[in-house]
């Protein structure tokens, strides 16, 4: 039995298009957290139904019709889990399963690290049901294990760590292969559930031009554009972090590949302040986000704008800028217009490819929100040489 809750009228119109949320004050009545509600128009017609949430987000939206839960999740990763196994990933055992709104199932991510299923977590609403998604998870047949990842502050407190739902205990690391490139992966530490799955193709674009190149990469982490520049043929790659330990495990991904970490440089430095001793051919930044206020957009522009005009001054003429933003703050279109902007005191420029999130992170059609990685390669027509 459905706790019936009814939205306001300027909520239907999303609602019905197919978008996954109803903000706060976009729905009358409450429910208790986890508990699944009928939703309902003015006149007591039925919409949809979802799972009821606090905060700014009430109600995840799963379905147009009454579904037994259990089975609707079942079915949405299996779905899910057989589409990416026709994305062409090459010899690739780690990639997100689940995304979530993309994927029919709000707030729930699950991403594959060869053997060892991650789970996290992106509402409360889902903790009543975590033994069903577990169970479907296992059900794929390639995990072995299922841990679930905590540190998201609204669901659990940004606790950090996680925990082992099924299988054996999840071992502190294990090692990941993408494009037949190995990765030191830390499911407890590790940042978002391990790596930065979103930045693949990404990747192998970069080692695809780094033949003979002088690459940076800055906020370099555990040095993964680092490792597919090197093994694609770098000259030199400087990977800059201003954690140690992020920067050991880079030196360990290059000795996984066969890559001397001694041919290249690992800097500890705060990338927002370091400057390189020679002029990069290659520069890589993938910042953090920098939208530190929700609804700060003209900041976050100012952030961006800055950074960007100050880091690709370094490129040499004909050089490549590679540079991208994470947060889902400032749309495209806004980032676009502060790289622009800080372009213009560092010469002159022309765009060569924009890009987003690969094909395991889908977004639905009716929520841009989730259209937040944003990715742009860029050659310098003059500087110095």
């Amino acid at each position: 039995m459905y706790t019936r809750l009814r939205l306001t009228d300027d909520t239907l119109g999303p609602v019905g298009r197919g978008h996954p949320w109803v903000w706060k004050g976009g729905v009358e009545g409450r429910a208790k957290v986890g508990e699944w509600v009928e939703l309902t128009d003015g006149k007591g017609r039925v919409v949809a139904f979802g799972l009821y949430d606090e905060g700014a987000i009430p109600v995840r939206v799963l379905a147009r019709s009454a579904r037994e839960p259990a089975a609707l999740v079942t079915e949405r990763i299996t779905r899910s889990d057989r589409l990416r196994a026709g994305l062409g990933l090459g010899d690739t055992d780690c990639y997100r399963v689940v995304n979530g709104e993309g994927d029919q199932l709000p707030g729930v991510v699950v991403d594959r690290y060869a053997d060892l299923a991650v789970l996290r977590l992106y509402s409360r609403a889902w903790e009543p049901m975590l033994d069903d998604l577990a169970e479907a998870i296992l059900g794929l047949g390639w995990a072995k294990t299922v841990f679930r990842r905590l540190g998201v502050g609204l669901v659990d407190g940004e606790q950090g760590g996680g925990v082992t739902l099924r299988g054996p205990e999840t071992p502190r690391a294990l090692v990941a292969t993408e494009r037949g490139l190995r990765f030191v992966v830390r499911p407890y530490e590790g940042q978002k559930t391990g790596l930065f799955l979103d930045q693949r193709e990404h990747r192998r674009r970069v080692g695809e031009l780094s033949r003979g190149r002088e690459v940076v990469n800055l906020f370099g982490y555990t040095g993964g554009f680092s490792v597919f520049a090197a093994a694609g043929g770098a000259r030199r790659v400087t990977t800059v972090d201003i954690a140690g330990p992020a920067l050991e495990d880079a030196k360990e991904n290059f000795r996984l590949n066969g890559l001397d970490p001694g041919q290249h440089a690992f800097e500890r430095a705060d990338a927002f302040k370091w400057e390189p001793s020679a002029r990069p051919d290659l520069l890589i930044c993938d910042p953090p986000s920098l939208a530190k206020e929700k609804d700060d957009d003209a900041g976050a522009r100012k952030a961006y704008r800055d950074l960007n005009g100050r880091v690709a001054m370094w490129v040499r003429r004909d050089g490549l800028f590679a540079t991208a933003s994470c947060t889902a703050r400032l749309s495209g279109a806004r980032w676009e217009e502060a790289v622009r902007d800080g372009l213009r005191k560092a010469g002159r420029w022309a765009w060569i490819e924009r890009s987003e999130a690969p094909a395991d992170h889908p977004v639905a059609v009716e929520h841009p929100e989730g259209r937040y990685l944003k990715w742009a390669l860029l050659r310098r027509f003059d500087g110095s040489t």
